[in-house]
């Protein structure tokens, strides 16, 4: 029995679930999609953790200026991830419009956008280890931090230029490469940041600038990789690399108004988890540790989520164009089946074993206790993040990015942050109430989102009636 296609069922609905043929294969192919991205992102996850080890071996000052230093370049990179990220649904409405045509030249400008968000995000953060000592930090810091950003900043471009890359794959439904490269990533990073950081296999000895600097020959290795498999066969029917383009900005235009709206709503995200990471310090040792646990175990399961969100918007971006609603209405039904089961599967695991994820973090029995009340609170957190995120990768492929921004805007700030400093001082209930705040902003996201998402599916049905 063939498996219907739901571009060839348009009465496809969104609430036939379980005993619907369609929705069945649409699962299969949004996990088909979604796997390797979400393997590619817990990868990811791997390489600050192997960067942890060895500036921890080298020394307790080096530990903590190595995590700020992550924590500066990651803010810092979120303008390559946000800039590129308008480049997957672009491509994937040109492949679904059956404008094939035009995908080499889209991308080719997507890599002129990369190389000069790359430069620019280089200089920045070149800026902030030249004046990082400007920062309240401890004394012995600063010349720590410094040395780490020299050596990552010149990973910017090449980092660019892997978004860039990955947004191909996303768009052309081809992911696997994606997964494959960043595992050769890790173990680059392994090898050079064991041998820069602490001088094995007759390597020099570079400290906290070598972890730093293996940070940059991942980023070039991953790039190259990902471009030579870019001119492979799977990818040659979109002509990708058929001649040399000079920057048009009437291509890259159109880029921008996507991916603006979707940097700024990333430096939101980060911004509020940042100030509430303040907050919980001014709070209390035990408190701030018991959060970073917390927040911790919350960003490794968010993988899950942001890898269905991302498969989400190239998968409607390839159907948005039709002008039919019943097929975004089912890759809509597909990635909620999957984001929320995922969600409920995560949050059950940080309940049942909030004691020993704790554990893993700190052998402090005080500081285990709290951390464990907190993983509950995540947990819930769970099911309000995996939503908001699923239903912005619905909008991108609708490229709705606009709203969105302000939706998250006012939910991080105005409700996540303000309504959690007020339970937190206000009705003096500490750390809890931060995460009050965290779960209640998210949430309020989560249904104004969903409220923007469903009038763009009624105008999508009206525009094609």
């Amino acid at each position: 029995m063939s498996v219907p296609d739901p571009l060839q069922n348009p009465g496809v609905g969104l609430f036939n679930w379980w005993s619907n043929a369609a929705l069945r294969a649409d699962l299969r192919r949004t996990l088909r999609l979604g796997l390797p991205l979400i393997g590619a992102q817990l990868l990811q996850i791997g390489n600050g953790l192997i960067d942890a080890i060895v500036a921890g071996r080298i020394g307790r000052g080096e530990l903590a200026a190595g995590g700020i230093g992550g924590s500066l370049w990651f803010v810092v990179s979120l303008a390559c991830i946000g800039l590129m990220a308008g480049l997957s649904p672009t491509l994937s409405r040109l492949i679904g419009d059956r404008r094939r045509a035009f995908v080499g030249a889209v991308f080719r400008q997507g890599l002129w956008l990369g190389l000069v968000t790359g430069l620019f995000a280089l200089v920045v953060l070149l800026l902030v280890a030249a004046n990082v000592h400007r920062f309240p930090f401890e004394p012995e810091l600063p010349p720590l931090i410094r040395q780490y950003l020299v050596g990552a900043s010149w990973s910017l471009p090449f980092f660019a230029l892997v978004m860039a890359a990955r947004n191909v794959c996303e768009a052309t439904n081809l992911t696997r490469p994606v997964l494959l490269v960043t595992f050769m990533g890790l173990l680059v990073n392994v090898v050079a940041s064991m041998g820069l950081g602490l001088g094995l296999w007759g390597l020099p000895e570079l400290g906290l600038f070598g972890i730093g600097l293996a940070t940059t020959l991942v980023n070039i290795s991953m790039a190259l990789a990902l471009l030579l498999l870019l001119r492979g066969k799977r990818f040659a029917r979109f002509e990708l690399f058929a001649r040399f383009d000079k920057p048009d900005w009437s291509q890259i235009g159109p880029m921008l108004s996507l991916s603006i709206p979707i940097f700024l709503g990333m430096l939101f995200e980060a911004g509020l988890f940042v100030a509430t990471s303040v907050q919980m310090g001014m709070i209390g040792l035990v408190e701030a540790g018991a959060h970073q646990i917390a927040i911790s175990a919350t960003a490794f399961c968010f993988m899950l989520p942001l890898g269905m969100s991302f498969a989400l918007t190239a998968r409607i971006g390839r159907v948005a164009g039709l002008g039919r609603v019943a097929p975004v209405q089912l890759r809509i039904a597909s990635g909620a089946v999957l984001t929320i089961g995922m969600a409920v599967m995560t949050a059950s695991i940080l309940i049942l074993f909030r004691y020993q994820i704790a554990s893993v973090y700190s052998a402090d029995v005080e500081l285990q206790h709290f951390a464990a009340s907190l993983l509950i609170l995540s947990a819930i957190f769970q099911l309000s993040d995996a939503s908001q995120i699923m239903l912005i990768g619905a909008l991108r492929g609708l490229h709705d990015t606009r709203v969105p921004m302000l939706i998250n805007a006012f939910s991080y700030w105005v409700i996540a942050f303000g309504f959690g400093v007020f339970c937190a001082h206000v009705l003096e209930l500490g750390a809890y109430g931060l995460w009050y705040g965290l779960i209640t902003g998210l949430t309020v996201a989560s249904l104004l989102l969903g409220l923007r998402l469903r009038n763009r599916l009624k105008l999508l049905a009206a525009s094609g009636s």
